[in-house]
């Protein structure tokens, strides 16, 4: 009981910060699956499956066990969401025994200050990078980035206490080495610590210096190098040789040559530690380093042998050592130039297609297939340090737009290619983010450059005003967000005062400084450059970059334990430097917390999982559902997979079609579900990866859909490319739906690629005994002639006959409106969602299904089903500013039609108030007149209108007094 007393008191503060973050993270946490990767994640974890790549082995192991003490099969999500808030506190904690082996690193030894100083600092330091936006969004969620960040903190942690403690144990060493290898598991963003744990070793053995320190910095990185070049990149070359000359050569089973691989390293590395114990102490320390690293890397041996068992998510099916190399490698997604490259302008002049290896069952053996293509440039379009490289049509118009660069008549130089990287890279998707955790942020809208979305503000108004307009009239999207978090810049105010504390003359400093600035720019600047991010990203990226945020939370800590020293250097009075301590505190974490925890709390979002149940409901019985990005497709395999929500529904996800790992994948029975059958044969797609086929533009009869296929399978298999040339696709194709129904579709496209081809396979093949369903948020054109023949039908299309689409009947009519009241639900209490929960309702087509619907009650004559669909409409997507307006003008109207005036004109107050502040925003922002008047002249003259039959007069008047001044109404 003593001692235990004593440790209590010993490790109080300590314990203190980790109670508090852990409260606060479990208390906010998701109750249930999010969006983006969260949903694969929780499914992955839960069954032991194959997530995305480059995969997460021991964060799924990890996670699995907190899956397992989930009552009920509900409670898994948030019993996996709780890995990331415990890993989370855990890093709050680590920072705050950093902090302290810091100050004690700085201490003045000629000066006594009270001891309570350095906690306070630590504390406030450590709670001030747990309240930061980045990092306590991603503790609240299934991710890997909360667990990245732990292992980054408890390695730099072991090695610092390794390297202060002047009789320290190599065992210390040994296991932040052992960890640094077993994160590379979660992600691997981790090995970026490397660099600080060699200068740390060179500090310890050769002392603190210049050519220590530059010593260290340049293995450092050298070792960095080699790590993920020869690790994680070329890891298993060996293997792959010897797969092939075990398996294709001498006959031996699959997978002899990764075990023998595997065997022999294990050999090797044992023999080498046991023959240079205490004889050659360096190479046995080598060995120790590199046995280390291995062992914490063979979880990835995980990931093949649970491919192997061909779970229902099998992302790039890695079940053999060729497939393990892509996924690690992320093959998947491309590469991006570093130092030399051809700029996105440059003009293919020939290409190669690529091979790979597959297993071909049928000889036992391995073969060659086609894997893709690469382009060929002239070496005039070879540029240095490509910034901008990215041929996709959106991505060229946001270079052009950052760099002022006209692709079309200018050549880029290396300038241009500066520009864009400061500008956009380093300015806007970095430095933004820098500011959003500690300076301010503007609101939670995805920014793209423009001044109403995603800056980072002061909450000065005299300083934002210069940089995002007038602040005397805000615009909605910043006035009423519940992510507008504005800190007056007293975190960089710390920060600043830390560094130049770190650059004066004592004790200890610089080596702090070096550490903390060795950790920023890695994770920072350096990452920047590694990324080469183009423009016009799906979502934010500043996840990325939290190690750089959190070594500056730390250089915040110093300059709060650099103001307290000089406090308690200037008043000897406790009181005084309690008092100031206090308040420090409450500028800093103490404000993140106030500021940041309305728009941090999830603990009430159920958004992404009613979506996803919703989506599914909405299908037929035993449909197939055809999705395309993550946020219509993870959140679905985790409802589907975790909480069993019709399972009978087999989903496909086009963005993968293309893929022959996932062509295969479809073909696979799953729990509760049949795999789907396909007219062309496995070798087809095997064998034409990377090819495109020509479609006939002469229009003649339709020919059944299943015979052209079957000539196309016949004309590859015979290798008549002649005949196939000749004779193009035929454009018009004609198929039988599941309830008997013939639907004809015009295939007006000139190529075909692989991934059409499965498309169209899928649905010819399977459409005639299941019914075909496509998410809202498709990409119309990715559908060719299907888009032509699709039924809304709740929060799904439904392939539909032509007759189908023109019936407007009473039964249709019916099945509309039970699937809206009886299968859709987006019920829930929270009032507050982020961004990515507005994008994720309004591209799922929820407010237009609505309109819809209530448009065609009404023009049936039901004001009473019209009114009823209205309301459950606003009751659970209530309006807001964030909303698409002119849906909500819609919603008004239509209310007004179906009699319920009093739910019309609180909608019509509501949308005459945001968008009359919005006008005000831009006019007094110095927006071009023109563009005003594009915008709200049709918008107002129709909300006036609404108001005056509504007899809401006093904002008639008004909205007749806007258009006088803008439009000459």
């Amino acid at each position: 009981m003593q001692k235990g007393l004593i440790f209590l008191k010993k490790n109080f503060p300590g314990l203190l910060v980790l109670g508090v973050a852990l409260f606060v993270y479990a208390k906010t946490a998701a109750p249930t699956v999010s969006f983006w990767d969260s949903g694969e994640f929780i499914a992955s974890a839960a069954l032991l499956q194959i997530p995305h790549p480059p995969g997460a082995p021991f964060y799924l192991m990890l996670a699995r066990v907190f899956s397992l003490m989930a009552p009920d099969a509900t409670s898994v999500a948030f019993f996996v969401n709780l890995l990331s808030a415990v890993a989370s506190a855990f890093t709050v904690f680590f920072s705050y025994k950093i902090l302290k082996l810091f100050f004690q690193m700085v201490r003045d030894t000629d000066k006594l200050y009270p001891v309570w100083i350095e906690e306070l600092a630590a504390v406030s330091g450590a709670l001030l990078f747990a309240f930061t936006d980045t990092f306590w969004y991603s503790a609240v969620e299934a991710e890997v980035y909360a667990l990245s960040l732990f292992f980054s903190a408890i390695t730099f942690y072991i090695v610092l206490k390794w390297f202060v403690q002047k009789q320290a144990s190599p065992r210390l060493f040994f296991l932040g080495v052992f960890l640094l290898g077993l994160s590379i598991g979660v992600h691997l963003l981790n090995l970026l610590m490397t660099p600080v744990f060699v200068l740390l070793f060179f500090w310890k053995q050769f002392g603190y210096n210049f050519q220590s320190t530059l010593k260290g910095l340049l293995v450092g990185f050298v070792v960095l190098g080699g790590l993920f070049l020869g690790l994680v990149s070329n890891g298993l070359w060996p293997a792959m040789k010897l797969e092939i000359l075990l398996v294709n050569q001498w006959g031996f089973p699959q997978h002899s040559g990764l075990v023998s691989w595997f065997v022999l390293l294990t050999v090797v590395l044992v023999v080498g530690l046991t023959f240079t114990f205490r004889k050659h102490p360096v190479v046995h320390f080598c060995f120790m380093i590199v046995f280390l690293l291995f062992m914490g890397w063979t979880s990835y041996l995980m990931v093949p042998v649970r491919a192997a068992a061909k779970p229902d998510i099998n992302m790039n099916a890695p079940d053999n050592v060729f497939a393990m190399q892509d996924y690690i490698n992320r093959t998947q997604y491309g590469s991006r130039p570093l130092l030399v490259g051809p700029h996105a302008w440059a003009q293919a002049e020939d290409w190669k297609d690529t091979y790979r290896y597959a297993f071909d069952e049928a000889q036992s053996s391995y073969v060659n297939v086609p894997s893709g293509s690469v382009f060929g440039f002239s070496e005039e379009d070879y540029v240095l340090f490509p910034r901008m490289y990215s041929r996709q049509s959106h991505h060229i118009e946001g270079y052009e737009w950052w760099s002022g660069l006209d692709g079309e008549f200018d050549s880029p130089e290396l300038s241009h290619q500066l520009d864009f990287f400061l500008k956009y890279q380093v300015g806007h998707s970095y430095l933004r983010y820098l500011m959003w955790n500690f300076v301010g942020r503007q609101n939670d809208e995805q920014g793209h450059g423009d001044i109403v979305s995603g800056n980072w503000v002061t909450g000065i108004d005299f300083i934002d005003g210069q940089m995002i307009g007038s602040r005397e009239h805000l615009h909605s999207g910043e006035a009423y967000n519940a992510a507008a978090n504005q800190y007056y810049g007293l975190p960089l105010i710390f920060i600043l005062i830390g560094f130049f504390f770190l650059l004066n003359a004592g004790r200890g400093r610089m080596r702090v400084l070096l550490l903390l600035g060795t950790i920023f720019l890695i994770s920072g600047l350096l990452l920047v450059i590694y990324l080469n991010q183009p423009p016009y990203e799906p979502r934010e990226r500043d996840y990325v970059y939290v190690a750089s945020f959190w070594a500056l939370a730390m250089l915040a800590a110093l300059g709060i334990y650099s103001l307290l020293k000089t406090i308690c250097r200037f008043s000897g009075s406790t009181l005084t430097v309690g008092l100031s301590g206090f308040l420090l505190f409450l500028a800093g974490p103490g404000l993140l917390f106030s500021v940041n925890l309305n728009d941090h709390d999830r603990s009430e979002r159920y958004v992404a999982r009613d979506l996803a149940v919703s989506q599914l409901r909405s299908c037929p019985a035993n449909s197939i559902l055809f999705t395309y990005g993550d946020n219509d497709t993870y959140p679905l395999w985790y409802v589907q997979q975790i909480e069993s929500v019709r399972p009978d529904v087999r989903l496909v996800n086009l963005g993968l079609l293309h893929t022959n790992w996932y062509q295969e994948y479809i073909r696979q029975a799953q729990i509760g579900n049949d795999g789907l059958k396909m007219t062309l044969p496995k070798s087809f797609y095997r064998d034409n990866a990377a090819e495109f086929f020509p479609v006939s533009s002469i229009h003649s009869a339709p020919e059944a859909a299943d015979v052209v296929l079957k000539q196309l399978a016949t004309a590859m298999s015979d290798n008549d490319e002649k005949h196939l040339a000749d004779n193009r696709l035929h454009p018009a194709w004609e198929m039988t739906l599941s309830n008997g129904k013939t639907l004809q579709m015009s295939i007006q496209r000139q190529y075909l690629s692989i991934g059409d081809l499965a498309l169209y396979d899928i649905v010819v093949t399977n459409g005639d005994k299941r019914p075909v369903c496509f998410t809202r948020n498709m990409e119309m054109q990715s559908l060719g002639g299907i888009s032509d023949h699709l039924k809304g039908l709740g929060l799904v299309w439904k392939l539909s006959s032509s007759a189908e689409l023109d019936a407007g009947s009473q039964g249709s009519l019916d099945q509309k409106m039970a699937v809206f009241t009886d299968s859709i639900s987006i019920g829930g209490n929270e009032t507050w969602l982020d961004n990515t929960c507005r994008q994720a309702l309004s591209a799922s087509g929820y407010r237009t299904v609505t309109l819809e619907l209530a448009r065609e009650l009404l023009a049936g004559g039901d004001k009473e089903k019209a009114r009823k669909v209205l309301g459950k409409s606003i009751k659970e997507w209530p309006f807001s500013p964030m909303q698409n307006q002119r849906q909500m003008l819609d919603m008004a109207k239509l209310m007004q039609m179906s009699d319920d005036t009093k739910s019309a004109s609180t909608l019509v107050e509501n949308i005459v108030y945001v968008n009359l502040l919005d006008l005000y925003s831009f006019y007094y922002s110095g927006f071009d007149l023109e563009y005003l008047k594009r915008r709200y002249c049709g918008f107002f003259t129709e909300l006036h209108d609404l108001a005056l039959q509504l007899e809401m007069e006093e904002r008639a008047v008004e909205l007749e007094m806007e258009l006088q001044m803008i439009c000459s109404f």
